[in-house]
């Protein structure tokens, strides 16, 4: 199969008159005067833009006469007011951070889903898995804060409840990311990412280790719900470690579609008919009758569910908390504290054993329905 590949890189504006010019300050809330972390600042649809750090500090470098008489810098928080502020207005000072104020939005009650159809809330995960074909999407070269990677999520039309989101990294060389996840309707020009239907006030924030290979964010205290196709894209905020950014995410060759922005505030553009390996685990709002339907199908493909157990064991003692990955299904479980593990798996699929401070252990499931594993120390 061909490989497929993209990339989420730098393009900074250049223009022969390229002094610049150290915009910079500290975001606080209007009211408490605390600091506003991972606040999005950059000039609108032109690729230069950062993102505030945990303790609101900013530096976003402007170059002069490269702009528009009437451009306009803009800072955007999930819970706070839009602000604006004219490029020609910037203050550049040099010893000092000046205070920028946001002012909290007013939160409104969340519409309650009551309903008297005799309907209920049922499994129905949605998204793209990588089932071992060479497609993958990365960011590199230091990559401006606040750029992104969506990705279009089809789903049947209806309320829908979204409880955890996933992917799966094949390379990191930093030693930690800090990223954001964002859930967008596709409400704009051409079917692009636009409102964010994160309501809560809250950043859904996500850290990815070094060795790291699926990620799971639980999504439910955001009680985020969608009616019909989203879209959900990973947004970078902080690179941790002296290593340059180089993250490599799995991808799929379903044809909806990726979507990227190169910093804080640029415009959001198509770039790719290549999905991220996105995936999403949510309930579905159905009829009393399709619910009792599914969950006799669900059943029925659980009996018939061939699974894999044993130990765990190090130098002959059973061990707790070992991730065990099916790098066929994706699927995740944990030994127990009895150093126990089960998993959905069938033959020839590879099971692969890590805990940090162990070297990895992976074999190719065969006949056999127990396999006890034993790890070795680094």
């Amino acid at each position: 199969m061909k490989k497929q590949a993209f990339i989420l890189a730098v393009y900074l504006i250049s223009n022969t008159l390229s002094a610049q010019e150290d915009f910079k300050g500290r975001i606080l809330d209007a009211e408490t005067k605390e600091p506003i972390p991972y606040v999005n600042i950059g000039i609108v649809d032109v690729g230069i833009g950062t993102v505030s750090d945990e303790d609101g500090l900013f530096h976003l470098n402007l170059k002069s006469k490269v702009y528009k008489d009437d451009a306009e810098i803009l800072f955007s928080a999930i819970g706070y007011e839009t602000k604006y502020i004219p490029v020609s207005k910037a203050e550049i000072v040099y010893n000092e951070y000046p205070e920028i104020l946001l002012k909290p939005t007013i939160m409104e009650l969340k519409e309650v889903v009551v309903s008297n159809k005799g309907e209920r809330f049922i499994s129905d995960n949605i998204g793209y898995r990588n089932y071992g074909e060479k497609n993958y999407g990365y960011w590199k070269d230091n990559i401006a804060l606040g750029g992104e990677l969506g990705t279009k999520i089809i789903a049947k039309s209806g309320l829908r409840r979204l409880n955890r989101f996933e992917f799966e990294v094949w390379h990191n060389p930093s030693d930690s990311l800090l990223l954001r996840v964002n859930i967008y309707e596709d409400d704009g020009n051409l079917g692009r990412p636009d409102t964010n239907l994160n309501t809560s006030g809250k950043n859904i924030l996500c850290t990815v280790q070094k060795d790291d290979r699926m990620v799971k964010v639980d999504l439910r205290p955001y009680d985020i719900y969608v009616k019909d196709d989203f879209i959900v894209s990973l947004e970078l905020l902080k690179v941790y470690g002296e290593e340059g950014l180089g993250l490599v995410l799995s991808a799929t060759l379903n044809g909806y579609g990726s979507y990227r922005k190169y910093a804080s505030q640029d415009k959001w553009e198509h770039f790719s008919d290549v999905n991220m390996a996105y995936y999403v685990a949510s309930e579905l709002m159905v009829s009393e009758k399709t619910a009792q339907r599914f969950e006799r199908r669900k059943a029925k493909k659980e009996k018939k569910q061939k699974t894999v157990s044993g130990f765990v064991i190090v130098r002959g003692q059973m061990i707790a908390g070992v991730s065990v990955f099916n790098t066929t299904t994706k699927e995740t479980v944990a030994s127990d504290d009895k150093g126990r593990y089960i998993i959905p798996a069938k033959k020839g699929n590879i099971l692969t054993f890590t805990k940090d401070g162990f070297h990895d252990f992976s074999f190719r499931v065969g006949d056999k329905i127990t396999q006890n594993i034993i790890l070795k120390t680094k």
